[in-house]
């Protein structure tokens, strides 16, 4: 089963993916996938969480857990058995345990293996670059997807007199 967050990030099952993008492309994509409820969500956040308070109130199979330090990270991962984990990256666990990344990385990948693993995060670290070498996919966008230009009436008239080779005369 592939899970397809936005059109240009499809997961498939049993991986593990990184996703690095702006904030709002992600809460977005969350809130405007149809089908989110077929899969039963886990998100795990660190000490804050930029997403939570963003998302719809209309997931039914949500559960949230924090970890405030890798250990706990490392078992809540271990202990899960969800088809779907969205963890949202914290450079703050990894402080003073920067050797905790490697095997963070490991525990990410072997929970991926019975289910899908979103880590997200707004920007780049140094131990998000170390875990990117574990990950099956890699996202990243510098920016989130541009919304189709809108053309002002005014506009559209000039658009229309130019594209049929007639110009029209003043009056005086």
């Amino acid at each position: 089963m592939e899970f397809e967050l936005h059109p240009a990030i499809i997961i498939e099952s049993r991986a593990f993916a990184i996703l690095v993008a702006p904030l709002q492309m992600l809460i977005e994509s969350l809130n405007d996938h149809l089908g989110i409820d077929r899969y039963q969500v886990l998100y795990i956040c660190g000490n804050y969480s930029r997403v939570l308070s963003r998302l719809d109130r209309r997931f039914r199979d949500l559960e949230v857990r924090r970890a405030f330090t890798v250990f706990q990270l490392l078992t809540v991962l271990e202990e899960s058995h969800h088809t779907l984990m969205i963890l949202e990256h914290d450079p703050l666990l990894y402080e003073g345990a920067g050797e905790m990344v490697e095997y963070a990385s490991m525990a990410m990948r072997e929970a991926a293996k019975g289910s899908i693993l979103l880590l997200y995060s707004p920007t780049s670290d140094p131990y998000l670059e170390k875990m990117m070498t574990y990950a099956d996919r890699v996202f990243c966008f510098a920016e989130g997807p541009c919304a189709a230009p809108r053309l002002s009436a005014k506009n559209n008239r000039k658009t229309q007199a130019s594209s049929t080779g007639q110009t029209t005369l003043e009056s005086f």
